[in-house]
Order: C-alpha cells, then sequence, then structure tokens
C-alpha cells in the first residue's frame, strides 16, 4: 500500500510541476466599462452612459491590448475607433501600458475586486465579459 501511495504521489507532483505551465495573468481577457467618472478640482463626477458602457477593453495573452470607446455626440452613440497597444504586468498591481507609435508607456495600478471580475483603472471601473 505504501509503495502505491509513493507512485500515486511521484505522478501527481510530476503532473502538477510541469515545466511548461504558464500562469495566466488576472488581466487578460474582454473588460467593459461600467463605471466612467473624472475628477474635477477635487469633485468626483461621474461621467458613465449608456453608450459609455459600450466601451471595451481586450488584454490577449501576448501581451498586447485593443481598446474602444464610446461618447455620445447628443444624437447617436459613436466609437472613437480601436486603439492598440501592448502591455506589461510590473508585479503587486502595476502594469504598463503603451499605445502604438508612442514611445512612453503609462505605468498605472490596477486593482481587481469581486473574485477578479471587477477590474478599477484610474477612475474608471469594468466588467470582466
Amino acid at each position: 500500500m505504501k509503495k502505491l501511495l509513493s507512485i500515486a504521489a511521484a505522478i501527481l507532483l510530476f503532473v502538477s510541476c510541469s515545466e511548461d505551465e504558464t500562469v495566466s495573468d488576472l488581466i487578460i481577457g474582454t473588460w467593459k466599462l461600467e463605471k466612467q467618472v473624472f475628477i474635477d478640482n477635487g469633485q468626483v463626477i461621474d461621467d458613465t452612459t449608456e453608450c459609455s458602457k459600450n466601451s471595451t477593453l481586450t488584454f490577449n495573452s501576448d501581451n498586447t491590448i485593443t481598446s474602444e470607446f464610446f461618447s455620445d455626440n447628443g444624437t447617436e452613440c459613436l466609437s472613437g475607433g480601436v486603439d492598440k497597444g501592448t502591455w506589461k504586468n510590473n508585479g503587486s498591481g502595476v502594469y504598463e501600458f503603451t499605445e502604438d507609435g508612442e514611445t512612453t508607456a503609462d505605468v498605472i495600478t490596477v486593482v481587481f475586486s469581486d473574485n477578479n471580475n471587477t477590474l478599477v483603472i484610474g477612475e474608471n471601473t469594468w466588467k470582466r465579459q
């Protein structure tokens, strides 16, 4: 019986410690805007509209990102176009985002909550899709 348990433990250890195994970053996936705010003279102003809630961020496992932001021009909801760039996890919730064509990265602290299904970047809140 001891020999059988030893073999089972060795197999389990081998399977769970594969060198090819990669750890997936929590940010990977598509996120939809839930709340958009800005700060004006120290006052937090909620600027969320039904239109802006169509905005998305997609973080890919190859460290690329696409974003599309929507705004209402008074008569219709319009996309500002799709932007692309790269992202890098610096650890401890700190990420670097670089838009294609830019040479300087934005370094931003990202906060995950709600079982990692809510993401806060700056003042804006996003929900995992």
